[in-house]
């Protein structure tokens, strides 16, 4: 067990954003009091949430000095994170979000293992769970794979994109910020640049409880899921031409462009649109033509079978492809 340090810089930051979460933030927060690592100071940002969170959660952890409450005006959940970042005093930085909790370990085990291997980064097991706190699967990170299969853009899926699984060294932020324009998938916008080049360590262990909320699994297409995938896409290829990469990757970047643009991007449109033919033809505005080919296709079929067949449909005909996609991704998560 650690002990407190008693000067006023904590060796970790953890980052907490709250919005209309006065059914869950007692638990969370007193979850992150339990830690056995205690030398921490945690920020929670009340996002200008319109209920009760910010005061429930004052209450639940009262007397603790650990515990810093901070409040702005709503602007979303990666605001909310950058003005943590932005007072966040730790030499580490760790990120909850207000409806999930934590285990007793979860930063003594990772911190343990960054020290111990010289990290930059400690990714770690999360248990995805119901209401009830019963668990629903476990998610590991191959941070092996990732490694070896160069998988820098994280469409491979060999490690998570989640900010909050992981504690990083607080240097890794100086140069990146969430972007506040996305309002979806925030977390994919920057967490393939923060992990680039930088040694990661892997703490199996399932230390965050991800919280699925009922009624919260949307099967609504928020109105700026096309705008930021299109943003993130651009990213990608402005760090891909950034980094020297085009060349050695080709297939890989061709690949990543398939499957978490196209592909994604219709699925998602196949299985929640409620004005899909209006949605697939801002879709295919968007498309680079030059990359959608039959002959990429028949690349993709080969790399990722189911992937690569979707495409094939989709690209003759998006209609017979969204009747398709109703049965064939009941269960994927786009």
């Amino acid at each position: 067990i650690f002990g407190v340090n008693m000067s006023n810089k904590p060796i970790i930051s953890i980052i907490v954003p709250v919005y209309g979460v006065e059914k869950y933030i007692a638990k969370c927060l007193l979850s992150i009091q339990q830690q056995t690592f205690k030398d921490f100071e945690c920020i929670v940002v009340d996002d200008g949430s319109p209920d009760d969170s910010a005061e429930i959660g004052k209450k639940s952890v009262e007397g603790d000095e650990r515990f810093i409450f901070v409040s702005k005006p709503n602007g979303g959940l990666a605001s909310a994170r950058n003005f943590g970042l932005d007072h966040a005093k730790g030499e580490y930085i760790a990120f909850v979000d207000s409806d999930d909790w934590v285990e007793p370990d979860f930063l003594e085990l990772p911190y343990g293992a960054i020290i111990r291997e010289d990290a930059d980064v400690c990714m770690l097991g999360i248990n995805y769970v119901d209401e009830e706190g019963k668990s629903e699967l476990l998610v590991n990170n191959l941070v092996r794979d990732y490694c070896e299969k160069n998988d820098f853009l994280i469409s491979d899926n060999t490690v998570t994109q989640f900010a909050w699984s992981k504690l990083y060294k607080k240097e890794i932020w100086d140069e990146i910020r969430f972007s506040e324009e996305i309002i979806t998938y925030e977390d994919v916008y920057v967490t393939f640049r923060l992990l680039y080049g930088k040694k990661i360590v892997n703490v199996k262990k399932p230390l965050y409880n991800y919280l699925q909320r009922a009624g919260t699994l949307s099967r609504d297409i928020k109105p700026t899921y096309l705008q930021d995938r299109v943003a993130i896409t651009k990213k990608q290829a402005e760090f891909v031409k950034n980094n020297n990469l085009e060349k050695k990757y080709a297939d890989y970047i061709l690949y990543t462009y398939l499957k978490t643009f196209i592909f994604y991007c219709s699925v998602k449109f196949a299985r929640y649109s409620k004005n899909y033919n209006s949605d697939i033809r801002k879709l295919k505005k968007e498309i680079d033509y030059n990359r959608f080919t039959l002959k990429n296709i028949l690349f993709m079929i080969k790399k990722e079978k189911k992937v690569g067949l979707s495409l094939l449909l989709f690209k003759l005909s998006p209609s017979a492809f969204r009747a398709f996609a109703r049965f064939w991704f009941r269960n994927h998560a786009a």
